[in-house]
Formats: C-alpha cells, structure tokens, sequence
C-alpha cells in the first residue's frame, strides 16, 4: 500500500502508548478509531488527549485552531469489529502479553480488509511471533513508538521476516 493511500487508521489499546499514538496521527489530518474495551478508559484516553494538546499550545508547538481539530478526527470506539472495520493502518497498542497480541492479530486478520496493514507497538517481541497467528505476515511489523509520542517524533520499524 502506497502511504498516500493511507486514509483511515485504528489504534487498539487507548492507554500509556494507544492515545498519544492516535493523537499524533489526528495532528497529522488521519481519521483515527480508538478502541478500548470499556467506556472509562476510552474517556481517560480523550481527557488525556486534551491534556496533551493543552501543553503543545502552551509551549507554542500547536495553534489553538489545530489542536481544536484533532478530537473530532478520533472516534473512540468499545465495539472491536467497529473501531477497525475498513481501516488502512492498525495500529496494536496493548500490553505486552504475546498471547494476548496473537488473539487480537489474529482477530485483527479475520476482521480488517486484506489491504490493512497491521502493526504493533511492542519493543519486547519480533513481528514474526503474532504475524504467524495472520494469514497476511507479509502486511505485519513493529511501529515502536518512543514515549510520550507526541513529543518524541521517532519510530523504529521493525520487519517480520516476511514483511
């Protein structure tokens, strides 16, 4: 998939790394869907959001004008099959549990359009270990974001053997 393609993009886990991760690609003008699996969290998640974007403003990193249009590009979502329904990027943001990133990759493979790729944010496991749990280990890999990533703009991709 070209990056030019890439319109819609789902961030699944909304904790520590999920909502930074969706804030930074709604900065960046991409529809986002957050999901957790209960509304509390998904709430901590925007408040938290809000929060962040109240520090860039204050520190001159964004205009109050941007930063007003970020929450509406994100759609906080409990409902799993909703929040990554035709989506381009997934983004998996979870802790780091290997069988619990197996299940959702593999829920992820039964759900997502085939043109989706799916990432994961680990820096404890290779790409190959929940890519296997895929039929799509060609579209898997590691987006490992720095923490807190809407300050730290670097990301170390890391490729599946197949990727």
């Amino acid at each position: 998939m070209r990056v030019d393609k890439i319109r819609r993009i789902a961030v699944v886990g909304a904790g520590l790394m999920g909502h930074g991760i969706a804030q930074e690609f709604a900065l960046a003008g991409y529809e986002v869907h957050l999901h957790s699996r209960t509304d509390e969290s998904l709430q901590k998640a925007i408040q938290n959001i809000q929060g962040n974007l109240e520090r860039l403003m204050h520190v001159g990193l964004v205009t109050r004008e941007h930063a007003k249009s970020v929450t509406p590009r994100i759609h906080a979502n409990t409902v799993f099959k909703d929040a990554v329904d035709d989506v381009d990027v997934v983004i998996e943001a979870v802790s780091e549990d290997l069988e619990l990133k197996k299940k959702i990759f593999q829920q992820l493979d039964s759900v997502c359009p085939e043109r989706t790729i799916l990432a994961s944010t680990t820096s404890s496991f290779m790409p190959s270990e929940f890519a296997s749990a895929t039929r799509r280990p060609e579209r898997v890999l590691v987006a490992h974001f720095i923490n807190p990533p809407y300050l730290i703009p670097l990301v170390e991709i890391v490729l599946g053997r197949e990727t």
